[in-house]
């Protein structure tokens, strides 16, 4: 019989020891470990009987871009990530993103044991099952306010994973890319728009149908020159903690557009998995 394979990902080795010397590994599994991502990344390309993946990471210094990388490699597998410094921003990128579980000292038994018992809920679970017609035909409007709370974030990723799920986005998309650009371009207008005050308003327009989806965000802030924003792929930017949340919104959507001296945010994407003729 096949066994179960854990592939690690093992960037904070004190962690992982702290993990293993609690977790009660069942029959069954076996682990690949590595210490560094493309070796680990390889691994993930080339098996096909992953059951779970988990990485230990030091924290800050590790780019949530690169666990969207994992995420679409991994579109059906449970995702865990176990850091010992994991802001708010931080936990809402992984969980944007499409991980499972983020496990953060201190580390319990039951901790280590959902990893492999899987019984996490699965990301974006439907709640009823598709409407043929819907797909084919329906389109959805949506106009709404929220705080400029980061904590309201992946309330608003969900709802935007379930729509384009049901009007039949690949699972790419509805998993891993939309939730990712909506994380980014939220937390822009949140956190560089508003400034964090939570008198202010974030104003949310989705428009869905099964061939696009258009979304406005829109802070009420001072605005910025989207025209000087800093590339950052220059190898003088690399390393920068921020500045990346712009260049991911522009390779992950179709067309991306800045309204009202910066304080709307416009992105399109086309639906992939539509066979439909419409433009």
């Amino acid at each position: 019989m096949e066994k179960d394979l854990v592939v690690i990902l093992n960037l904070n080795p004190s962690l992982h020891r702290e993990f293993y010397d609690k977790a009660d590994i069942p029959e069954g599994f076996v682990s690949k470990s590595f210490r560094n991502f493309p070796r680990y990344l390889k691994s993930l390309q080339e098996e096909s009987n992953i059951s779970r993946t988990v990485m230990f990471l030091p924290g800050k210094r590790f780019n949530p871009a690169r666990v969207r990388q994992v995420c679409l490699l991994l579109i059906d597998t449970p995702i865990f990530i176990v850091t010992d410094d994991c802001d708010e921003k931080s936990y809402l990128a992984y969980i944007s993103a499409g991980v499972s579980r983020i496990i953060t000292p201190p580390i319990t038994f039951l901790d280590c044991q959902a990893v492999y018992n899987g019984n996490v809920r699965k990301p974006n679970e439907m709640v009823f099952g598709k409407s043929r017609e819907l797909i084919r035909e329906g389109q959805v409007r949506l106009d709404f306010l929220i705080p400029s709370k980061l904590s309201r974030i992946i309330g608003v990723n969900r709802l935007v994973s379930f729509l384009t799920a049901e009007f039949g986005f690949p699972p790419e998309d509805f998993k891993v890319n939309l939730p990712m650009v909506m994380d980014e371009a939220l937390t822009n207008a949140i956190v560089h728009g508003n400034c964090k005050n939570p008198d202010l308003k974030v104003h949310v327009r989705i428009y869905i149908s099964s061939h696009r989806i258009i979304i406005q965000i829109e802070d009420q802030g001072q605005g910025f020159d989207f025209n000087s924003t800093a590339d950052p792929t220059r190898s003088e930017k690399l390393y920068n903690d921020s500045g990346r949340g712009i260049f991911i919104i522009r390779e992950i959507m179709d067309k991306v557009t800045f309204k009202n001296g910066g304080r709307v945010i416009e992105m399109e994407k086309v639906n992939g998995g539509c066979d439909s003729g419409e433009k």
